[in-house]
């Protein structure tokens, strides 16, 4: 017992070992190009937030409001100031990771070799959002030095830590989520447009598109028993202290439930898609 005990535990060791080396090396990919990288980084988010700003500028003053939803102008253009940069954590990887690689051939390598496909794609996901991750607590530096404005947003290492919090769950029930689409590619010649779907999906039902405060009463009670609300609204919510401790008790058990059943409905699917699988390609 003792014996195998301990080849369990070299076995869990040698793999961690690996999993941390697929996050690093991505993280290098990530930063080959750095000057590349910033400059699109940069002008996204510049790009972004100008429409943001001249937008709801425009809605402002049509409709002669100081605050709507609870939103003045200034805390509208922080939500979309992070907004975009949350969304962008969950959905770092490119649409296709699992499916090219089913259409390619390339899954062969996953399944020959004693490599767990699930760790393997999500320390390299993995690594992608922890680096949007801090490129959100860069931008969040920046605008607590020049912009800071506690009417706006009330900064707090309980609210940062609050964020971690529902930020890692999001993540993992987006990556498990998106898996879905991704393994039907074992059954259909295409699901990119699936892809596209889902993503806009999140964003719009996720508040990434258009605060949820915005959606009617009827609508925010039936969201609120779905994914969606949990992968971008919840974070930013918890960012800015905008939830009570039973408010963010429910809402973490809600998403971790639905995390669960996605992680679940992945395996059963990549489990069952193996016996479909071909290796087209090699």
């Amino acid at each position: 017992m003792e014996i195998l005990l301990s080849r369990s535990k070299g076995r869990v060791i040698k793999m961690t070992k690996v999993y941390r080396q697929v996050f690093f090396m991505e993280l290098r990919n990530l930063l080959t190009y750095r000057a590349d990288f910033w400059i699109n980084f940069f002008g996204q988010t510049f790009f972004s937030l100008v429409v943001a700003y001249y937008l709801w500028l425009s809605v402002f003053e049509y409709t002669g409001s100081q605050s709507m939803q609870g939103y003045t102008l200034q805390g509208i253009i922080f939500y979309y100031l992070m907004a975009p940069l949350i969304s962008r954590i969950q959905q770092g990887q490119g649409i296709g990771f699992a499916a090219r690689e089913i259409y390619d051939g390339q899954l062969n390598k996953y399944l020959l070799y004693p490599l767990n496909y699930f760790g393997y794609k999500f320390a390299a996901y993995f690594a992608y959002s922890s680096f949007y991750i801090g490129q959100l607590f860069l931008i969040l530096f920046l605008y607590n030095l020049f912009f800071y404005d506690p009417s706006v947003y009330q900064f707090s290492l309980a609210g940062i830590f609050l964020f971690l919090i529902a930020m890692t769950l999001a993540c993992v029930l987006f990556f498990f989520l998106f898996s879905l689409t991704e393994f039907l590619a074992f059954w259909f010649d295409n699901t990119w447009s699936l892809g596209v779907i889902l993503r806009f999906g999140t964003s719009f039902f996720g508040g990434g598109l258009i605060p949820l405060k915005f959606f009617p009463d009827w609508a925010l009670e039936i969201l609120e028993f779905t994914p969606f609300p949990y992968l971008i609204d919840f974070p930013l919510k918890a960012l800015n202290l905008d939830l009570t401790v039973m408010e963010f008790s429910k809402s973490f058990s809600i998403s971790l439930v639905w995390t669960l059943f996605f992680v679940f409905a992945s395996l059963k699917l990549w489990n069952k898609g193996q016996y479909k699988y071909t290796g087209v390609g090699i």
